[in-house]
């Protein structure tokens, strides 16, 4: 009976290959319901405000910054003292959020990723500014990701669940210690579950099998 094990470089293109299946098919589900998501974060922005406590935080600096905006079209005077006020004001929130990034595990917030990262004061030689804009997104963001991951811990959200499972399940299969053959015959089983077509030529199984 056959022993061979698959090599470093197929198991390393049998990932690559899964992990792309299985994100086309992530996605394909969750283009399903981006709509209901959209509408539910919408609803959702609100409240999650309240929940995070930063509703003074995002007032205070669209008064900061229209005050300061509305100063700089008029009249260069007292220009720096307002712009210090704006800077603290935003410092302030963004320091806030940082806590709460790190207690609610929010995706990717210390990179340069649009709306992603919480917006920080770099605006020394601006003259006006748009952070109560950058504030609003990246928030938005934030509790469309979090109403995100509650939907899809629904009854909704179960085939998505589900698929990654399977996806978690073939990536462990591919690197046990189970013959090359039988690897690719269960993932391929595996894959099927989801409805992903994953082709393995019979030829590799027979040389793997030999």
């Amino acid at each position: 009976m056959s022993t061979k094990q698959i090599s470093k470089d197929n198991k390393e293109y049998w990932e690559n290959k899964l992990n792309a299946k299985y994100s086309d098919k992530i996605r394909a589900i969750e283009s399903m319901h981006l709509s209901e998501i959209r509408e539910k974060s919408e609803r959702n922005f609100s409240s999650f405000t309240k929940t995070l406590q930063i509703e003074k935080d995002l007032k205070a600096i669209d008064l900061a910054e229209s005050d300061y905006n509305t100063f700089f079209l008029s009249i260069d005077k007292l220009l720096n003292a307002k712009k210090i006020k704006l800077r603290d004001a935003s410092q302030k929130l963004e320091t806030k959020l940082k806590d709460w990034s790190a207690n609610r595990n929010w995706e990717n917030c210390n990179y340069n990723s649009n709306n992603d990262r919480i917006p920080s004061w770099d605006f020394d030689n601006k003259d006006t500014f748009s952070l109560t804009t950058d504030f609003y997104k990246f928030l938005e963001s934030k509790c469309h990701e979090e109403t995100k991951k509650a939907f899809y811990k629904t009854k909704k959200g179960e085939e998505l669940k589900v698929v990654a499972e399977d996806k978690e399940e073939a990536i462990d299969l591919l690197h046990s210690d189970m013959i090359g053959s039988e690897i690719l015959k269960n993932i391929s089983a595996i894959a099927k579950r989801s409805k992903i077509a994953i082709s393995i030529p019979q030829a590799e199984i027979k040389q793997l099998s030999a």
